[in-house]
């Protein structure tokens, strides 16, 4: 355990004399939360008043003096009037108009004789603020007709509501977010971690072989497991810290971000509770390893930096797709799922964070987890004690 610990303290000082890897493993995991959460909020409400302030250039035809003037009521909107023979769609793709509204020419006599008349729009339905707000338009026009048509039947207004709906919800607010935002952070926690573990992982190994030091490290009279155990605990360590790191962030942005809306902040502060905090984080101690484990069986035998990352670096797609898996709808926290590694710690963070998470299946997680570390360093360790190609 002694010659471990000297191992453990020889590799963090040499990593920790690199400034960059201070900045990498420490700086920026603290805030990259809040910057994201502060430049996200501010991006979109920058971007929402802008689409707020931006004019819509409508093209209407046969339009009905009364809509024309709720048109008009909105300065924001540049009307032009069309008498239908028009290419619409060449006008919308050049950008001479934005949406074009084109009402029958028998308009006003199926108003009269209170039948329905179609309105054909013609739009880009890539282009959600101006249909977005077309169609809040046509829903005002619609709903001021239907009160003009309620009026001239002389039928109550309440006679025309058969029904009302009422939700009661039975699951608590901290439930309903925690599924729901639940499956982003465990998505930044792995991908701060992948990162701290590769770039620690590559230069306690391969760096070393270019240093030309290994061989003064494996000449210690200490034995090659203990030099390899040294090596992961330390690349874990570069990966688990960073995404500790990530989560004080973000409970650092839910208390000094005043632009987080109260109900989200009030939930994403009662589900951060020291509890949930524990679980996952004991759930990334062992992954953490696994990582450090696993990066470390690839890169053992390459003998530049560039070499190794062009082996560990196509790992990340088999991290991302069960991330993206995890955020998807209809893929629960199960029996099933329990065991497969990174989806698993995806869906039963979105657990813990909700307050629903099963005991029995969260312990069988972390059991698997620890059993799949285990696994990857017994196989980090047959090849590091492969003399030619760690020596290579």
């Amino acid at each position: 355990m002694r010659d471990l610990f000297i191992i453990i303290r020889k590799e963090l000082t040499e990593l920790l004399r690199d400034k960059k890897t201070i900045i990498n493993s420490i700086v920026l995991p603290t805030l990259l939360i809040p910057i994201l959460m502060f430049g996200g909020i501010k991006v979109s409400q920058m971007i929402q008043e802008s689409n707020q302030q931006k004019k819509v250039k409508l093209g209407l035809v046969n339009a009905p003096q009364d809509f024309v003037k709720l048109v008009a009521n909105d300065t924001l909107n540049k009307v032009t009037m069309y008498d239908g023979t028009e290419d619409f769609k060449a006008l919308i793709n050049d950008g001479s108009i934005q949406s074009a509204l084109v009402f029958p020419e028998d308009w006003q006599q199926k108003m009269d004789s209170l039948d329905v008349a179609e309105v054909l729009v013609h739009r880009n339905g890539t282009k959600d603020n101006v249909n977005g707000r077309v169609s809040k338009l046509m829903e005002v026009y619609n709903t001021q007709l239907k009160e003009e048509r309620i009026s001239k039947l002389q039928i109550p207004v309440e006679k025309m509501t058969p029904m009302i709906q009422t939700y009661k919800e039975a699951g608590e607010q901290k439930e309903l977010i925690g599924k729901r935002v639940g499956g982003f952070i465990p998505y930044i926690f792995i991908l701060t971690m992948w990162g701290g573990c590769l770039l620690a992982a590559i230069d306690l190994v391969t760096g070393e072989k270019e240093r030309k030091t290994i061989e003064t490290t494996l000449s210690l009279p200490v034995s090659k497991f203990s030099v390899l155990m040294g090596k992961a605990v330390v690349a874990s360590l570069l990966g688990f810290i960073p995404a500790l790191l990530n989560l004080t962030g973000l409970i650092i942005g839910l208390n000094f971000i005043d632009d987080i809306p109260d109900t989200f902040k009030v939930a994403l502060t009662e589900m951060l509770n020291p509890q949930s905090i524990i679980m996952i984080l004991l759930l990334l101690i062992p992954f953490s390893l696994f990582l450090a484990g696993l990066i470390i069986s690839l890169v053992a035998g390459a003998s530049t930096f560039k070499e190794a990352q062009s082996k560990a670096s196509p790992i990340i797609i088999l991290i991302i797709i069960p991330l993206v898996m995890a955020l998807m709808p209809g893929i629960e926290f199960t029996w099933a799922t329990v065991f497969i590694p990174v989806l698993n710690i995806g869906l039963g963070v979105k657990e813990i964070m909700a307050g629903t998470i099963n005991i029995g299946m969260y312990a069988a997680m972390l059991l698997s987890l620890v059993t799949f570390a285990v696994a990857a360093i017994y196989f980090s360790y047959k090849k590091f004690s492969d003399e030619s190609a760690i020596l290579s």
